[in-house]
């Protein structure tokens, strides 16, 4: 019933594990509301305290490709051990919960292939 309710109510579900493709779909499957999202975010992570109303977006294309300044961003460094046996267990009591974060990214994933299809097939690199 969720993967329902995401299929018809929801253009993009992202994340920001995958912040780069998330942004990068929104720009594109809702542009009127995000596009240069992706310069925006990178600005304000790139420069503390960088005011966003000082962003002028120019006519750029919306079609950004993957950027290294963003991939690596939310990765925690600290990450405590966890015994197998307890990833283990916590797999079989959300099985359900797995299930359905694996069918959002793969949407995610394939919206994004889909763009990038889209953008050799305009160039004619796809035949």
């Amino acid at each position: 019933m969720a993967k329902e309710h995401v299929e018809r109510d929801y253009a993009v579900v992202g994340s920001w594990e995958d912040t780069n493709i998330t942004l990068t779909v929104l720009e594109n499957y809702i542009p009127r509301f995000f596009r240069g999202a992706k310069l925006m975010y990178e600005s304000r992570s790139l420069i503390p305290n960088f005011p966003s109303s000082e962003i002028t977006l120019h006519s750029q294309s919306p079609k950004t490709v993957h950027n290294s300044k963003i991939t690596n961003r939310n990765k925690n460094k600290r990450k405590p051990f966890v015994e197998p046996e307890v990833k283990e267990m916590i797999r079989r009591n959300f099985t359900n919960e797995y299930e359905f974060y694996y069918f959002c990214k793969q949407r995610l994933y394939k919206q994004y292939l889909a763009l990038n299809l889209k953008e050799l097939e305009v160039h004619g690199l796809l035949n």
